[in-house]
């Protein structure tokens, strides 16, 4: 899916067939499994050019026809929020808070305690 975002004051035309995908939710094609109807992607595009600009965007799709794909435009920190909450441990945010501090001390995932 391409479509143009607005992150700020600048314009980015993004897409989820060449973007790097952080994170993408299970899809089950398998009814005796359980349908998975609707989902959240997160993906990262970085901007050509002089300066290094990342835009971090969810991609919120579904499996019904009659509702369509979104793309929403996050933060850094609300994309690192939504790596955490999934168990998901990512090098590209800093790493001063403390969840970082606990996959340092060994947890795995920050609800262990």
């Amino acid at each position: 899916m391409k479509q143009t975002v607005y992150d700020g004051s600048r314009k980015t035309t993004v897409n989820t067939r060449y973007d790097p995908c952080l994170y993408r939710a299970p899809r089950f094609a398998d009814p005796a499994r359980g349908s998975k109807e609707v989902g959240k992607d997160l993906y990262m595009h970085e901007q050509a050019g002089g300066e290094k600009m990342i835009t971090y965007y969810l991609h919120l799709w579904s499996n019904n026809r009659s509702i369509r794909d979104k793309i929403l435009p996050v933060s850094p920190q609300i994309a690192d929020r939504f790596l955490k909450a999934r168990g998901v441990a990512c090098d590209l945010f800093p790493k001063n808070d403390a969840t970082a501090r606990l996959y340092a001390w060994g947890y795995g995932i920050a609800e262990e305690f």
